[in-house]
């Protein structure tokens, strides 16, 4: 349960219901884990979560917007980088569902416009500011959900900027050298986030966002055979 001690890991979007599973995760693997959210209120609220169950002394969590233009990505970097030099690794696990359940043809130009802004701009920011943080040997995994291969009537807004995004970090990754950090897309089915077992809509196998970062763990050490590919699927137990 030590592999990433000595590691130090920063994660987008670690308030989530998905992040948090993840950052419990790392820490339970023994990494320093760098918790990134907009609001500092639920970053104090993920802090108390996680001290019921791991040692949070290796926990620092950090008020900072990803979602930047050029000027704001580099004074972002630029704090992260005095602060904690170069990274071990990345998870970024942002996003927002919004008013995405609709007929795409129903779509209007203002909802179409918040929706590649919060779905893909913002992940494309966040990565522009990640990756140059991470070592030559490090690693930087991105979520996107299934919806990125197939088609998701009613839904058409999250299909298509999964789709992107999935075309976004494949693309990075395969522009990286091969003397740089290691960049994966990991696209995910439905997870049994707190939340989701709280409604009781979480079904038995379906992954815990616990087993996202148990498998992230293994990408970030970059010594197993998954490692040396760049897209990688966990949709259900089983499958």
């Amino acid at each position: 349960m030590n592999s990433l001690f000595g590691k130090t890991i920063v994660v987008a979007g670690a308030t989530g219901g998905i992040g948090e599973g993840v950052t419990k995760r790392l820490l339970q693997h023994g990494a320093k884990v760098v918790a990134l959210g907009r609001n500092e209120d639920k970053l104090e609220q993920l802090r108390v979560y996680l001290s019921s169950s791991v040692d949070t002394n290796n926990l620092i969590t950090l008020q900072v917007n990803l979602d930047q233009g050029q000027e704001g990505s580099r004074e972002v970097y630029d704090k992260l980088k005095e602060r904690f030099g170069y990274l071990d690794g990345a998870v970024v696990a942002i996003g927002t569902w919004g008013e995405a359940n609709r007929r795409l043809i129903d779509v209007s130009d203002e909802l179409w416009e918040q929706a590649i802004q919060d779905n893909l701009t913002s992940h494309f920011r966040t990565l522009r500011t990640l990756v140059p943080l991470l070592k030559t040997d490090g690693a930087l995994i991105h979520l996107s959900g299934l919806s990125a291969d197939s088609p998701y009537p009613g839904a058409g807004l999250i299909g298509l900027t999964n789709a992107a995004k999935k075309s976004l970090v494949l693309t990075m990754a395969a522009e990286q050298d091969s003397n740089g950090p290691r960049i994966y897309e990991l696209i995910i089915g439905p997870i049994r986030t707190r939340e989701r077992v709280a409604r009781g809509v979480a079904r038995a196998n379906w992954y815990d966002p616990e087993d996202l970062g148990g498998f992230m763990s293994e990408l970030i050490q970059g010594d197993t055979e998954a490692a040396q590919k760049p897209l990688h699927y966990m949709i259900q137990r089983g499958s």
